[in-house]
């Protein structure tokens, strides 16, 4: 009985030790990597690029990110946000690649431009880096 709670003692110290070294690795590694923008806005409108629409088949959309202070690290959360309108931006003034939009109950946060994996509403994501 003595030997089983020692070994039971020593493997469960080994998986404390293994997972304060390598817990948060691990965690962030399952995580999606995404790369940021902000929107730029010119009066009453909101320019993007065109890589930041994300279409399904009831409309266009776009995720906006949130962040809040973790422990050791900033935690992101993608929000899914509707958009009422998406047109390719006439102006040219940005160069190609950009679209106007509106959207209901958008503010001014930081926009995905580009995703490693497909994303769903409310999942927590890393900021990678793509080059």
């Amino acid at each position: 009985m003595k030997k089983a709670v020692t070994a039971i003692s020593i493997i469960f110290c080994v998986i404390i030790i293994f997972f304060s070294f390598f817990g948060e690795k691990l965690y962030y590694s399952t995580k999606p990597k995404v790369e940021l923008d902000r929107p730029l806005r010119i009066n009453d409108l909101i320019l993007l690029p065109e890589s930041a629409i994300f279409s399904e088949a009831d409309g266009d959309y776009i995720f906006t990110v949130e962040s809040e202070e973790g422990f050791s690290t900033e935690i992101l959360t993608v929000t899914k946000v509707r958009l009422t309108r998406c047109e390719p931006d006439e102006t040219g003034y940005f160069g190609d690649g950009y679209v106007m939009v509106e959207a209901e109950d958008y503010s001014n946060a930081p926009t995905v431009i580009r995703a490693s994996k497909p994303l769903k509403d409310g999942q927590r994501v890393t900021e990678g880096d793509f080059r």
